[in-house]
């Protein structure tokens, strides 16, 4: 379960202070598909990175199976986001100097990290990353470096990472971005499994076909 009471997120600008994102209450059931859809500056981006933690909000709480997530402190809330959120941002952050491959298994190696333990080279994080880049239909590129691979391509290796500790939420945010048709349907059916299998999946999208496979969905220009 998500539950969003009274959020509120609001910047300073030139032009005075604005909201992209105020008064929002919600509720997701676990296992729900929910699609997020508004014009662009509605707080789409805003609102899924508060979810993820990864941005406080001005006002308002953020709770997660009943877990406040911004009462918890900057290295619980880590812990917390890397064992249970799986984060696909519009911006494709990599570590240049890695491969593929092992850019899809940081996540893994990252809890380690943050618990203190020490990581090793596990033969199941090679498995699973490779699961998970063949389901996307980019296991070719596993030895491949993120520079030499197309936007789309790199948009799909954002998926994997992001789904590579098995997590609880998978937050997307225009997931199907510089990505062909069909590799669209690919990726909105690998969220309607993960739905299914009881995954709750909020789904960012401008693409009003995409987001018919949702089980629900918000408009945030009419929802502030």
């Amino acid at each position: 379960m998500i539950k969003l009471t009274e959020l509120t997120k609001s910047f300073k600008t030139s032009h005075g202070i604005i909201s992209p994102v105020e008064n929002l209450s919600i509720e997701i059931p676990e296992g729900t598909f929910l699609g997020i859809q508004g014009k662009s500056g509605a707080g789409k981006s805003t609102l899924i990175s508060m979810i993820a933690g990864l941005q406080r909000p001005t006002s308002g709480k953020v709770f997660i199976n009943e877990t406040d997530i911004f009462s918890l402190s900057d290295e619980d809330l880590s812990l917390f986001r890397n064992q249970n959120i799986g984060f696909i941002s519009q911006e494709q952050s990599f570590l240049e100097n890695l491969t593929v491959l092992d850019n899809v298994r940081l996540p893994a190696f990252l809890g380690k990290q943050i618990k203190n333990q020490q990581s090793d080279i596990s033969k199941e994080s090679v498995e699973n990353a490779l699961k998970l880049l063949e389901s996307l239909g980019i296991k070719h590129f596993a030895d491949s470096y993120p520079k030499n691979l197309s936007g789309g391509e790199n948009h799909r290796v954002l998926i994997a990472r992001a789904l590579m500790n098995e997590p609880e939420i998978i937050l997307a945010d225009e997931p199907t971005e510089s990505v062909d048709d069909v590799q669209t349907e690919n990726i909105i059916e690998l969220f309607r499994k993960l739905s299914d299998k009881g995954k709750t999946v909020i789904f960012v999208s401008h693409d009003k076909n995409s987001l018919k496979k949702c089980d629900r969905i918000i408009d945030l220009t009419s929802a502030v």
